[in-house]
């Protein structure tokens, strides 16, 4: 886990309360013993964050939706699908995922398995019980349809609840769970997880997740979390506003048979609707992470800066209904829905050259290549906080920690100050800001972090 000042500051507050006299080194030993095990889930539930909402991030679950769990089920011809959620929290991801299964048409035997390092987070999720707060974001349709009242919350209706399972797991620790009977998921969601661990955790886990889906299966990831390095288990998928990640066959370098190789993906973005002010247990309070996206260039597109395609993926937009003449759903945000004009012409070519470094990634593109482009990008916008944000990371992976946290800085200036517009995947400058924060205050030398 890799902690910034205001974390470290806070774990060194709980344990102080929680050693009671014991020096660390005793506590230590105390929460490895077999009587410390109930200390040691107090201890976890009293440095973790549980606060959520159902249907957070609700472009990216657009997109999901439509562009990858409807085509899903249509290819599964009636097999139950399996998906995990992984850092569920108290349930609400859990909920949300049964609910878009049953409003897809998924077989009724298909299941979500939801895990979390907190036995009291899971707790409460087993109940799948939530407030009125908490499911603001649910749409009325589905709300009348799926929650039933019980007292002062609204529960899932029974024949949904029965559809879940949680499971207490560490990512850390492996092997990774498994769906019930044989095989590997459907679909895999950690989302708000790994952008909190160090590097090293982070690939690492990424490839064990991989390794737990089915080829052609998806992981899921919050917009907020890209990839520095695509392992080769996966292709980056990408849609309008958000970015998926395929296994494939390494053998054969494609995915499972009866599902096309995604075409012209990447993946880089701070998806509108999530609030990262109030992350949830997912959202680990003390680990931290970096990483960048990437997508595979398709043969067909059109290229462009660093050979990047502009062309729209179509294996994931199979089907999907959108504006006429604009191509463009009706639920992805445009400039106008955001409320700011159309960027300049400096600003567009800033915005293509920050595309085209998120596309070569996947290709094999230098750091040295991308560092170069992202600078020309921030030539011409240097508010560009996305660029800024994502040169941070660059910086990061390449032992250059003083000159990323610069960069964050500086990204983090411009978003508070109301100069960085909304790009593409970066469309909610909240969530941003967060995260530029926490990576400004991770890299703060230890003089700095103690006062």
């Amino acid at each position: 886990m890799a902690l910034s000042g205001p974390q470290i500051r806070r774990l060194d507050d709980r344990l102080a309360e929680r050693c009671r006299g014991l020096t660390p080194h005793q506590y230590l030993a105390f929460l490895k013993s077999p009587s410390g095990a109930a200390e040691l889930e107090g201890l976890i539930s009293a440095v973790v964050v549980n606060k959520t909402d159902l249907f957070r991030d609700e472009v990216q679950l657009t997109d999901f939706r439509e562009r990858v769990l409807s085509p899903l089920v249509a290819r599964a011809g009636g097999r139950p699908l399996r998906i995990w959620s992984a850092g569920c929290s108290t349930g609400e991801e859990v909920a949300t995922l049964l609910i878009l299964l049953a409003e897809s048409g998924a077989s009724p035997g298909s299941t979500v398995l939801g895990t979390d390092i907190s036995e009291a987070a899971l707790r409460r999720a087993s109940a799948l019980s939530f407030t009125t707060e908490q499911l603001r974001r649910v749409p009325s349709g589905p709300r009348e349809r799926y929650f039933v009242t019980r007292g002062s919350k609204l529960s899932l209706v029974s024949a949904l609840r029965e559809r879940a399972s949680f499971q207490v797991h560490n990512l850390m620790d492996v092997p990774y769970p498994r769906p019930v009977g044989e095989g590997c998921f459907d679909v895999i969601f950690c989302r708000n997880v790994l952008i909190y661990f160090t590097v090293e955790s982070f690939h690492r886990t990424v490839a064990t997740l991989a390794d737990s889906l089915v080829p052609g299966g998806t992981l899921v990831l919050s917009a907020a979390e890209p990839l520095l390095q695509v392992p080769p288990t996966l292709r980056v998928a990408r849609t309008e506003a958000a970015f998926f990640h395929v296994r494939v066959d390494v053998s054969e370098g494609t995915p499972h048979p009866g599902k096309e190789a995604p075409a012209s993906i990447v993946g880089v973005g701070v998806g509108a609707g999530r609030d990262a002010a109030t992350p949830n247990s997912a959202d680990r309070a003390l680990t931290s992470g970096t990483s960048r996206e990437s997508r595979t260039p398709t043969s067909t597109g059109r290229r462009t800066l660093s050979g990047a395609s502009r062309e729209s993926p179509t294996p994931l937009g199979a089907g999907r209904a959108s504006v006429p003449g604009t191509g463009r759903s009706p639920s992805i945000p445009t400039n106008a829905d955001q409320g700011s004009a159309l960027p300049s012409p400096s600003s567009a070519e800033a915005d293509l050259l920050f595309a085209c470094v998120l596309d070569g990634a996947a290709s094999g593109a230098s750091d040295a290549v991308a560092e170069r482009d992202l600078r020309r990008c921030l030539s011409l916008d240097p508010d560009h906080a996305a660029a800024r944000y994502l040169l941070g990371l660059l910086l990061e992976q390449c032992r250059r920690p003083l000159e990323a946290a610069a960069e964050y800085r500086r990204a983090l200036v411009s978003l508070e100050e109301g100069r960085a517009r909304p790009v593409p995947f970066f469309l909610n400058p909240a969530r941003l800001r967060v995260a530029c924060a926490h990576a400004a205050g991770r890299l703060s030398p230890p003089s700095s972090r103690s006062r």
